[in-house]
């Protein structure tokens, strides 16, 4: 019998570890009428790109060439950065930028809730995005969507 020093460390892996073949099926947007506030625009709602977490294993390149080819021209990201590391997206930012998505990044941690002052800043920033009709998404985490 070897000794435990020499079993291999995939013998101890965990199930999220295990490699597994990313999803396939495209990123899914639902798109949100804001007539009801006097807006003529749409604001898009989608699941974390690339996200790699439990059950669900998305492709990071895909899903951000995917948003692209919809025309998102901005992106408003509330994950933290040890979130976005956690979900295994840590460039995910740096992503966005090379495809030329403006992001506008406001990390909350998970469960927790902007200040006032974050509220308007966020606000703000997005009426903007919509005045000048821009094509804008919000990212969820994936079990918020389901």
């Amino acid at each position: 019998m070897k000794p435990p020093s020499s079993l291999q460390t995939s013998e101890f892996d965990s199930s999220d570890e295990e490699p597994i073949e990313d999803e396939q099926t495209p990123i899914q947007i639902s798109w949100l009428p804001l007539s009801q506030v006097n807006c003529s625009q749409f604001l898009g709602l989608c699941a974390l790109p690339g996200c790699k977490f439990k059950n669900v294993r998305r492709n990071i390149q895909k899903d951000t060439e995917e948003l692209k080819s919809y025309g998102i021209q901005d992106i408003f990201v509330f994950c933290t950065r040890g979130e976005l590391s956690k979900y295994r997206v840590p460039n995910l930012l740096d992503l966005y930028h090379q495809y030329g998505i403006i992001t506008h990044h406001h990390p909350i941690p998970d469960g927790g809730t902007p200040d006032i002052a974050s509220c308007c800043e966020i606000m703000e920033e997005l009426a903007i995005c919509l005045k000048n009709n821009r094509k804008t998404l919000i990212q969820a985490f994936h079990d918020i969507l389901q």
